[in-house]
């Protein structure tokens, strides 16, 4: 919407508009927290997995794929 068409509405029109963008705002407010939520119990779950391997099993501990072959 252009400043000359947000101009033309009206008070009440204009309130409209932000309370939906304030209730998009709150729902999209809640998706993120969900997702954060979501992102923390995978990340915890690959450390306790990472923390509960033995040593030497690591991903470091493998050699890596992108060396340079020796000839």
């Amino acid at each position: 919407m252009t400043d000359k068409e947000v101009q033309h509405l009206s008070k009440v029109q204009l309130i409209e508009i932000l309370y939906m963008l304030s209730q998009e705002n709150d729902s999209l407010r809640e998706e993120n927290a969900q997702l954060k939520a979501r992102l923390d119990a995978i990340v915890d779950k690959m450390v306790e997995e990472r923390s509960s391997e033995p040593v030497g099993t690591s991903a470091e501990a493998s050699p890596s794929k992108s060396k340079k072959k020796r000839k």
